[in-house]
C-alpha cells in the first residue's frame, strides 16, 4: 500500500485534549517516527490562528504531506453543512489534501444524497474527494449506506472511507467488504479495540476513548489487509487511534508506537 499516514485527531481539542501540542512538535514526532504523511483536522488547523498557507508550508518544511483533512458534517442544517464543506475545501486546497473526511448524520435518502453530492462538488472544486465514513452509531452505519451516497455524488468527487474500527464493530461482513469496488474506496484507516462490542454498547464513547494500536486488540487486521489487497487497493492507509492513555505518552512516543504497529499491518 503506497502511502502510510498518521492521523493526529487524537491530539485535537475535539478529541478531548485540553492542551494540544504545538504543530511543530506534532509534525516533528510524525516525521521522526518514519511517517511520510500526516492527517489533520480543519478545526485544529483553524485554531492555530495562522494563515493556512503558512501552516501548509510548515508541513512541507517538515518533509511531510497532508493527504487527509477532517472534516465536514452533513446533517439537517443544510446551510451549516455547505459552509462546513467550503471550510474544509479551503483547507484541502491550501494543504494539497486528497481527501476531506465527512460524517453524515442523516438517513441516506434522496435528500441526504443530494446534500452530500453538493458538499462533494464544493470539495472537488478544491482538488479533493469527499470521503464518507460509515459509523455504527450514525444513520450511515454500513458500507452499503456509504456506497449509496457515493453512487449519487460520483466516484470522481467522492469515495467510501473504510475504517477498520467501524467495519469490525458494525454490522458489515466480509462479503459486504468484498463487494465494495476498489474504485469506490477513498482511503483506509486502521486501528484496533480490546473487544468486539455487544449490541447496545456505547459505541461512540468506545470509539472516541478506547481504541488501541493495530495488533493490540481483537480485530482480524491481517484478513482485513488481505481483503483490500485482493481487490487491488494500494492507496492511502491512515493510522487513527483515539485513546487518552496513549495520547498522554506524548506526541513522539505515540507516533513511534503507531509506526511500529502500522508496520505489522503492512507486513
Amino acid at each position: 500500500m503506497s502511502t502510510l499516514c498518521l492521523n493526529t485527531f487524537a491530539f485535537s481539542p475535539f478529541a478531548g485534549v485540553e492542551e494540544p501540542p504545538p504543530l511543530s512538535e506534532l509534525l516533528a514526532a510524525v516525521r521522526d517516527a518514519g511517517f511520510t504523511a500526516v492527517g489533520l483536522d480543519v478545526f485544529s488547523v483553524l485554531g492555530y490562528g495562522r494563515p493556512l498557507a503558512d501552516l501548509a508550508a510548515e508541513v512541507a518544511a517538515a518533509g511531510l504531506r497532508c493527504p487527509e483533512m477532517l472534516g465536514f458534517v452533513v446533517d439537517a442544517d443544510e446551510t451549516a453543512a455547505l459552509a462546513g464543506a467550503r471550510q474544509v475545501a479551503e483547507a484541502c486546497a491550501a494543504f494539497g489534501a486528497d481527501f476531506a473526511l465527512g460524517m453524515v448524520m442523516l438517513a441516506p435518502d434522496a435528500r441526504c444524497a443530494d446534500l452530500f453530492a453538493r458538499c462533494a462538488e464544493i470539495i472537488a472544486q478544491a482538488g479533493a474527494r469527499a470521503a464518507v465514513e460509515f459509523l455504527p452509531f450514525t444513520p450511515v452505519s454500513t458500507i452499503a449506506d456509504a456506497r449509496a451516497l457515493v453512487a449519487h455524488a460520483g466516484t470522481a468527487n467522492s469515495g467510501v472511507l473504510v475504517d477498520a474500527w467501524h467495519f469490525f464493530q458494525g454490522p458489515d461482513t466480509w462479503a459486504t467488504l468484498a463487494e465494495l469496488p476498489v474504485a469506490e474506496i477513498a482511503y483506509v484507516q486502521i486501528d484496533d479495540h480490546p473487544e468486539l462490542l455487544p449490541a447496545g454498547a456505547d459505541f461512540y464513547t468506545e470509539c472516541m476513548s478506547r481504541r488501541v494500536l493495530p495488533g493490540d486488540g481483537v480485530f482480524e487486521l491481517g484478513a482485513f489487509r488481505d481483503a483490500l489487497a485482493a481487490k487491488g487497493y494500494d492507496g492511502l492507509v491512515s493510522v487513527e487511534v483515539i485513546n487518552p492513555r496513549l495520547v498522554a505518552l506524548g506526541a513522539a512516543e505515540y507516533a513511534c508506537a503507531a509506526r511500529a504497529a502500522a508496520g505489522r499491518f503492512r507486513a
